[in-house]
């Protein structure tokens, strides 16, 4: 809309200032008196103001109450009865006849005797030859070949070779558990316990040594297994799903890139030159010396030894004992146990929730907007009445310029309708005859073009 307003206040203002030139080089009035008038035109702006409403939408929350069901647990007491087998232990006398070894002490002499033998040392004289090296300087000329590097700079393309990164992705298959808890009941085997038991008599193994032995009957603490008790335990049960999950790493590669190296290689030269060297020459010479010697004997000596030594021999008798025997009974009782258990419940629970709202609302905008007129003057070109006179009767012609819509050309504006206000002044008594002022003649103005 601004846009509009905008377009068409610039096509009246080009037109009133056409206008406003065709005038001033064509438009003229001319009074009675002969008085000639040249017309101007003015255009005057007034700030209009305008109120229009906008479209607004609003959120708005409102509140309601939502009723929900909940699981409550609850715990309750419970009696549970079961029977318990309880060993209660008897105990009586029992005789037995047990064959027994009794050690007994005794002294035997044992025959000790050793040999002693000495080291008895002899002196003795021995001649021993050996060689001694003698060292014999000797001058001799001979050629020495030394051998040089010299540096040599050249430059070498080498390789150089460097790692990349460079990021890629994959698809693996990974194996993810997707299991869950359930019940499961297992077997507990029951209380292992030793108690008497008879037990016939017969051969058996001992487990420590590996030896058979003969087992005398009677009564013998047994190992004995108590029955087994179910359970039902929470136990979590695996479901392996294979997944397909993208995985970046980084791919390392090797580049290669040939740069110049100034490299220095040595190149060997031979210089050759004789000299005189001291060669050493060894020779072995015969020496003969005498050298003590001492030699030991051997004499042996054998010493008489008697020594006691105790004895322990196994002497067999039989006793009568009396053993105390025990036997468990096995009573039967009835016992209570109290146990919690938890109960769902459902319980209905209010809650107060916001939930939003949109709301369209109007909301007034106000803007100002400049409104054109345009205010036609007369001017007199030069005077026809002496200087005392008054000034002749002007003709003020105003045009107002209400809306300045969109114009697409001059040609298709219609003619507006001319509004003229003509201001007379009374003749001065002077003149014989007074002088009338006549109206403005519509043709000799030109008309300004009021758009709708």
């Amino acid at each position: 809309m601004k846009k509009d307003l905008l377009i068409a206040a610039i096509v009246a203002v080009s037109v009133v200032c056409a206008a406003s030139a065709h005038a001033q080089c064509c438009t003229k009035v001319v009074a009675a008196s002969g008085q000639e008038y040249r017309v101007e035109y003015a255009a005057v702006s007034e700030p209009v103001t305008h109120t229009t409403y906008k479209k607004v939408f609003e959120t708005q929350y409102v509140d309601e109450e939502v009723t929900t069901n909940e699981t409550v647990w609850e715990t309750q007491q419970r009696e549970r009865r079961y029977t318990v087998a309880r060993s209660v232990p008897e105990t009586s006398v029992r005789q037995r006849k047990v064959t027994v070894q009794r050690p007994v002490e005794e002294t035997v002499l044992r025959d000790t005797s050793y040999d002693k033998t000495t080291l008895v040392p002899e002196t003795s004289e021995r001649e021993e030859r050996y060689l001694v090296p003698k060292t014999v300087y000797e001058t001799q000329e001979r050629e020495v070949v030394e051998n040089r590097r010299v540096p040599v700079q050249e430059t070498v393309m080498q390789e150089r070779r460097y790692t990349v990164s460079k990021p890629v992705t994959t698809f693996t298959t990974q194996t993810v558990d997707r299991g869950g808890y359930a019940d499961l009941q297992t077997v507990a085997p029951g209380r292992v316990y030793n108690r008497l038991a008879w037990q016939s008599g017969g051969t058996y193994v001992n487990p420590s040594t590996g030896e058979s032995l003969w087992r005398i009957p009677g009564l013998y603490w047994t190992p004995m297994t108590g029955a087994p008790q179910i359970q039902t335990q929470r136990v979590y049960q695996t479901n392996y799903v294979q997944e397909t999950v993208p995985v970046t790493s980084m791919v390392h590669e090797q580049a290669v890139e040939m740069v110049p190296v100034l490299q220095t290689t040595f190149r060997d030269e031979q210089v050759r030159r004789i000299e005189q060297v001291q060669v050493p020459r060894t020779y072995n010479e015969e020496v003969v010396r005498k050298i003590p010697v001492t030699t030991y004997k051997e004499i042996v000596e054998r010493v008489q030894q008697q020594t006691p030594i105790k004895v322990q021999r196994m002497v067999t008798e039989e006793r009568i004992e009396e053993v105390p025997v025990t036997t468990m009974k096995t009573v039967l009782e009835e016992r209570v146990e109290l146990q919690e258990v938890k109960v769902p419940k459902i319980v209905s629970v209010t809650k107060t929730v916001r939930r939003p709202m949109t709301v369209e609302k109007w909301v007034p905008t106000t803007y100002t907007v400049d409104k054109k007129r345009v205010v036609v003057h007369r001017i007199p070109i030069e005077p026809a009445v002496p200087a005392l006179s008054p000034t002749p009767a002007s003709v003020e012609r105003i045009v107002s310029v209400e809306d300045l819509g969109p114009v697409s050309s001059a040609a298709s504006v219609p003619k507006p309708e001319e509004t003229f206000k003509v201001i007379e002044t009374p003749p001065l008594p002077t003149t014989s005859e007074p002088s009338v002022l006549p109206k403005p003649d519509p043709a000799d103005v030109v008309p300004v073009v009021t758009p709708n």
